[in-house]
């Protein structure tokens, strides 16, 4: 009972002192307390350092595409396609049909064409321009089943890029604002985007004698896959949504007393979560963009996808050394708790000023996650959710300051988080965490998140630094101890 009656009062002191910073001291409970259950209460700002980091890669499996190629603020990007496509199991060609009850007649269906189609629903960069989109069979091998593929894989393992593997007599031209061609999608009720790609006559017969439908394997060694690509243009990426390629085929049905019919047929092939795809992205001269915006001092960024990151460092042993200084307490005798240790990234963004109107190139991400640089890889491989100890997710808010202007910022509470690391037996001297922009998927009914994934979008965040003059990057803590004895 005892225990509960100091951790109340902790609790209230805190809540009194929320506002509190700048290393003031304060305690509370003086008159009913004793010298050994007095509980310590302080406040305090402790600095970061704030830096950029280049992402080289991320793996993941897309569930939309970039396509295209287009020079940004943070550099050039150019995003093309590697994808299988799903096997219909059990399928067969028809070969025969019933002329009547227990007399059949074989047939032999005959390829008229095969088509690729994209869909996008909108795309970056300038809408008016004109792209060329080209397409290879994969030929050299295909994408393994549990393989994690990065976004920056050598397209020469899997494609040999001559004539013999180009399935396209030549490149299709799209202006994304004004499509050639349109579908109606019964989910979203509207008619969207279409590109319709006509493969070759020679492809188009080579695919039509694939014939083993048995299992997704046994199709990949007859057709490992795709390599979508632009050849043309520099002005604009797609987001393609959605990626099929149909089979227009024919045959004859004799008739007796008539013209025999021909009968057409079609059948689709659908790239789907149950095949593996990779949207590769590269970025020819980050190498120059990095340097250039590392020598801005105010300012860091964070550029998606699998650009442009920044790297934050905390001094714990710092850290640990002023609690420790300020508190006084024997670590035996005390129990020291962080209960407020507020980290906030102010945004430099405004929705009412762009240097090209048809551009979002400085629109920040909506959910931007801190995570421990350790902890990165096995974070996203595992499909890990966040937690107070490991990452945490900030989303964009918009907030009002006294001059009436709209201010944008994330916020990250990082008292569980520090309150671990003063009781771990081990401590470190320093932590590094990267702030990381991701989509975030939630359960319609209870809002909570089902799944986290790096942001494969073309989005740029820009934020203030540890070193910006007018309000630099900091964590806000306070802090206390009380006597675990009693």
């Amino acid at each position: 009972m005892r225990n509960n009656w100091v951790v109340g009062i902790v609790v209230l002191t805190c809540l009194s002192l929320f506002s509190s910073c700048n290393g003031d001291t304060h305690s509370a409970g003086e008159s009913i307390l004793s010298e050994e259950d007095r509980i310590k209460v302080k406040s305090d700002t402790f600095g970061v350092v704030s830096a950029l980091d280049s992402c080289m890669a991320i793996a993941l499996t897309p569930d939309s595409f970039l396509l295209g190629e287009c020079e940004t603020h943070f550099g050039t990007i150019k995003a093309d396609i590697l994808t299988q496509l799903a096997c219909p199991e059990g399928f067969t060609y028809p070969d025969q049909v019933a002329l009547a009850p227990g007399d059949t007649l074989q047939i032999d269906p005959i390829v008229d064409s095969v088509c690729l189609y994209l869909y996008y629903n909108t795309w970056y960069g300038d809408g008016s321009s004109p792209l060329g989109i080209n397409v290879y069979e994969m030929d050299r091998q295909t994408l393994l089943e549990n393989e994690r593929y990065p976004s920056n894989l050598q397209i020469g393992d899997y494609c040999s890029l001559d004539e013999s593997t180009r399935i396209t007599n030549y490149s299709t031209i799209v202006v994304p604002q004004t499509p050639a061609d349109s579908s109606y999608s019964s989910e979203t009720e509207q008619y969207i985007p279409t590109i319709r790609i006509k493969l070759s006559n020679k492809f188009a017969k080579r695919f039509f004698e694939v014939k083993d439908f048995s299992t997704q394997q046994a199709f990949n060694q007859q057709f490992k896959g795709l390599y979508i690509c632009t050849d043309f243009g520099g002005s604009n990426v797609l987001y393609i949504s959605d990626i099929a390629m149909t089979v227009f085929y024919h045959f004859t049905m004799p008739r007796p007393s008539a013209t025999d019919s021909v009968i057409y047929d079609t059948k689709s092939f659908y790239v789907n979560e149950e095949v593996r795809q990779v949207n590769r992205y590269v970025y020819p001269n980050r190498p120059e963009i990095l340097e250039k915006y590392s020598q801005v001092t105010d300012t860091n960024y964070i550029v998606s996808p699998a650009n442009i990151y920044t790297q934050l460092s905390v001094r714990m042993d710092s850290i640990f050394n002023r609690i420790d200084e300020q508190l006084g307490n024997d670590s035996t005798l005390y129990s020291v708790y962080v209960n407020k240790a507020n980290l906030t990234v102010d945004v430099l963004y405004s929705d009412s000023v762009t240097d090209r109107p048809r551009d979002n190139w400085d629109s920040p991400a909506t959910y931007m996650m801190l995570i421990k640089e350790s902890s990165l890889e096995d974070f996203f491989s595992q499909n890990t959710m966040p937690s107070d100890s490991v990452a945490i997710v900030g989303t964009l808010s918009a907030s009002t300051d006294t001059l009436g202007n709209t201010t944008y910022n994330y916020t990250y509470d990082l008292s569980t988080f520090l309150t671990l690391q003063l009781h771990e037996k081990n401590k470190v001297d320093e932590l590094k965490f990267v702030l990381i922009p991701i989509s975030v998927t939630t359960n319609s009914s209870t809002g909570s998140i089902t799944s986290i994934r790096q942001l494969q979008t073309i989005s740029a965040t820009r934020i203030r630094s540890a070193n910006n003059s007018i309000n630099p990057m900091d964590i806000e803590m306070v802090y206390c101890s009380f006597n675990r004895t009693h």
